[in-house]
């Protein structure tokens, strides 16, 4: 992280209007600015006299208008007034140039730290904050809306600064010159505000509806994206496709109403700004009849007042685009707005051992319980596993050690240290977990086995490889550890996958071992070793393994099984086979179902 940091507290407000405008989007969007205020004003600041220079091609243009009214024009006179001309707008370049640097780097760093907060934000909210929401609403959050922050840091402060300066400078200049012109070159620029203000708060309850199917048409492209396989497989193209066609629909239609509720009070805007002819030339022309206005006068007021509200125009796109970068804002601040999960006063204490305890944790995701009263020790060095029918909470049990989510009731202990007083460094130390589905970076594999450790050495890389039973493997490619996986490791079989995993939980060295499945995807022939090397793990670590293939855990010390949130039988495979309860049923069950010989079966 760089020096600046996002603050929660001033980005979040409480009470929202309930339709954007102009001046709810700026209230919105300034606290974004404020880690680097001083950058932006000093932007704005080289702006404003950008715009003074950009005014005295104007004055040059009055100057030559009145030296060309006199029987004998001084050519020297006039020759300067080209070079002043000349030198203003390189100038004029110049500062422009350097007030969108400084802008661009201040936006771009208040981009790089809103990111790093979301992410660092994310990673210490509870997992289901995450799950609830499909993968392209998370993502256009953090890329979209926070790039279009951008246009608001980088463009918006300067370009309303320039705007608002070249306003105001060239009203007030025009007054001293003619009160009168003045106000016939600038009469229609008020009404022009009013409408496009009124444009905004107009189409502005159309804001929440296109900020919310935006979010869903993401999550729908992102999500045929990644389901392109299944599609292909069960041919299911079409009706994905419509489906997909049906949201992005909504999401026209949304953007269509907005713009039509737009478009009249916006247009009018446009009209408006370019329409002071007709007050200036019959205005005018009425006062240099009356001789109240000199020739020159007049002149200037036709050359350069029938331009003067152009500058103006810009400001259109910047109030059209403001309320959509505030929602954005918003949805930021929403994020950010969210509690992370608490961390005890003494979260400074750290475990004494490596056992895992339970005491009576009863857990629900909703409104169903999915844990009641669990209560077990996992002593240190142990491999504990967890065996029962599915949806009966082992998966549960192996996240709530990781704090995924934190029970509603009851104490989890690691070293005698509940894991809720212990930071998430720590914790993290201390827990490594296997998924049966495990995430890979579009990455090499060494480099997403550092994943694990990033200080590994080459040589701590193969041996954690050797010990998952995947460095031949990986060997066996053309660039060896510098193989590219591809984007969530396409380019390995599942069962690549899952020894890399295991691989980089070796490599993190925790002195506990979640593994979910972990032995899912392996090749039978694999298997025997890949057992050596839990049984390696096993050693001054305590594993807890969740298994459904019940020949994986026969050795283990302690074996509990889980049915409807509790645990119902616990002990070693010859005991509980023994007891003839729901485990000895579980083993009948695997036997049988290892024994078939599908081209045997009936109907095969």
């Amino acid at each position: 992280m760089s020096e600046t940091t996002v603050d929660v507290e001033t980005i979040v407000t409480a009470d929202d209007p309930p339709k954007e405008t102009v001046t709810s989007g700026i209230r919105a969007l300034l606290p974004f600015a404020r880690p680097a205020a001083i950058q932006l004003l000093f932007s704005a600041l080289i702006a404003a006299v950008a715009a003074l220079f950009g005014l005295a091609p104007y004055w040059v243009i009055y100057q030559v208008v009145v030296e060309l009214m006199v029987e004998s024009p001084n050519m020297d006179w006039l020759w300067l007034l080209v070079g002043i001309a000349l030198a203003a707008v390189l100038t004029r370049f110049v500062l422009n140039g350097l007030a969108n640097y400084v802008a661009h780097n201040g936006a771009f760093r208040i981009q790089y730290d809103i990111r790093m907060s979301l992410a660092e934000h994310l990673a210490r909210l509870p997992l289901g904050f995450v799950t609830r929401r499909r993968s392209g609403e998370l993502k256009k959050v953090m890329a979209d809306d926070v790039e279009r922050l951008e246009l608001f840091l980088a463009h918006a402060i300067p370009d309303l600064t320039a705007a608002l300066v070249t306003f105001v400078a060239l009203f007030s200049w025009m007054v001293w010159v003619d009160w009168r012109m003045a106000l016939a070159v600038f009469g229609l620029a008020i009404p022009a505000f009013f409408a496009i203000a009124f444009a905004m708060r107009k189409a502005g309850h159309h804001m929440q509806e296109y900020k919310t199917t935006q979010g869903e048409m993401n999550a729908a492209i992102v999500e045929l994206i990644r389901g392109m396989p299944v599609v292909k497989t069960f041919n299911r193209d079409e009706d994905e496709v419509r489906g997909t066609e049906r949201v992005i629909q909504r999401y026209v239609s949304v953007t269509r109403d907005y713009s039509l509720e737009f478009l009249p009070f916006g247009t009018m805007f446009y009209v408006l700004l370019g329409s002071n002819v007709l007050l200036v030339m019959p205005v005018g022309g009425w006062l240099w009849s009356a001789g109240a206005l000199s020739t020159a006068d007049l002149l200037f007021f036709l050359i350069v007042g029938l331009g003067a509200l152009s500058t103006l125009v810009a400001l259109l796109f910047l109030f059209a685009n403001l309320s959509h970068i505030a929602s954005g804002g918003k949805l930021v601040a929403d994020i950010l707005e969210q509690s992370q999960m608490a961390v005890s006063e003494d979260a400074h204490t750290l475990p004494q051992n490596a056992t895992v305890q339970f005491e009576d944790v009863a857990f629900k995701y909703e409104d169903d319980w999915v844990l009641n009263g669990v209560n077990f020790i996992a002593q240190a060095g142990t491999l504990t596993a967890l065996v029962g029918p599915s949806g009966g909470g082992k998966s549960t049990i192996a996240a709530l050690i990781c704090r995924f989510w934190d029970s509603q009731s009851g104490s989890i202990k690691i070293g005698g240290v509940p894991i809720k007083s212990m930071s998430p460094d720590t914790l993290c130390q201390h827990v490594s977990m296997v998924l049966q589905e495990n995430f890979l970076f579009d990455d090499t594999i060494g480099n997403n086995l550092k994943v694990g450790n990033a200080d590994a050495s080459d040589v701590q890389l193969v041996e954690a490889a050797r010990k998952a039973q995947i460095h031949d493997t990986i060997m066996s490619f053309p660039e060896g550890y510098y193989t590219q996986v591809g984007e969530h490791g396409v380019r390995l079989s599942g069962g690549e996958k899952q020894r890399l995993a295991i691989a980089r939980a070796i490599l993190a060295d925790a002195p506990i071992i979640v593994l979910d499945e972990a032995t899912a995807f392996v090749d039978p022939e694999n298997e025997n070793a890949l057992q050596q090397a839990i049984g390696e793990l096993v050693v001054a670590k305590t594993v807890i393994m969740i298994a459904h293939r019940l020949s994986t855990i026969v050795g283990a010390d302690q074996i509990l099984v889980v049915d409807h949130g509790r645990i119902v039988e616990r002990g070693q495979h010859d005991d509980l086979v023994a007891q003839a309860g729901l485990y000895a049923r579980l083993w009948e069950d695997f036997n049988t179902a290892d024994n078939i010989v599908l081209g045997d079966a009936k109907g095969v």
